[in-house]
């Protein structure tokens, strides 16, 4: 990612969520493949907020990643929440050890399934698809995440079942202020000068009519949703 998740960029990710109600929807699509199963692995959860939306679909989740700030957040909502069937942990996917009946890999990790597969008996990658608005210039992009056409190419090449929804959902990002779109844009992109970026907002900011929220970047996320069977 562009960013490193601390208190800053933790409440633009949850304001956005919040906003659009995104995991919420995505765990709507998710839910109904989880029938049967008892134990879910989120690889790379992030803030968790997938992991929060799920909790009353399946019995018990672990949700690994390698940042500190990210499960602490998921934590304190965990808690707010009253939230006790998650388990966050430290851990860095490539020492994964376990097994679950579901593995989650949520827009991180799609490239590496085969690492994963032997630990669940079913994995689902959600992955981003190509044509998609963006919250900042791309040319700012460092990281490169795999896309569901590129999944797609590979699975059929290992002649891999799989199942493949495609989906897309509004999760753009909200701002309190002018002032907080311009530290959100040169957050992601540090190097960005000051015409760029106004030009970027002029072209990109909608009004809302919302109070709190009266900015937005709006974005319609697209994504496939991959079933795959696992190795156990």
């Amino acid at each position: 990612m562009n960013f490193e998740w601390n208190p800053q960029t933790i409440r633009w990710y949850e304001e956005a969520n919040n906003y659009s109600g995104f995991f919420g929807n995505l765990a709507g699509l998710i839910a109904p493949r989880l029938q049967g199963y008892s134990s879910l692995c989120d690889i790379g959860c992030g803030l968790g907020l997938l992991d929060l939306e799920l909790s009353q679909s399946i019995n018990r989740i672990t949700c690994i990643d390698i940042n500190r700030n990210a499960l602490a957040a998921l934590q304190k909502n965990m808690e707010t929440r009253n939230i006790t069937n998650i388990t966050p942990r430290l851990l860095d996917c490539r020492n994964l050890e376990g097994e679950w009946d579901v593995i989650c890999v949520c827009f991180f990790g799609s490239k590496e399934i085969e690492e994963f597969l032997s630990h669940c008996r079913k994995l689902i990658a959600v992955v981003g698809k190509q044509q998609q608005t963006e919250l900042y210039p791309e040319k700012y992009r460092e990281f490169r995440k795999n896309t569901a056409e590129n999944l797609e190419l590979v699975l059929k090449e290992q002649g891999r079942d799989y199942l493949l929804t495609e989906a897309a959902f509004e999760f753009g990002q909200p701002f309190r202020s002018r002032a907080d779109a311009d530290s959100f844009i040169r957050t992601h992109c540090p190097t960005i000068i000051s015409e760029e970026l106004h030009s970027f907002l002029s072209e990109s900011l909608r009004v809302t009519g919302d109070p709190q929220f009266p900015l937005i970047i709006p974005r319609l996320k697209s994504f496939g949703v991959f079933e795959i069977k696992g190795g156990l």
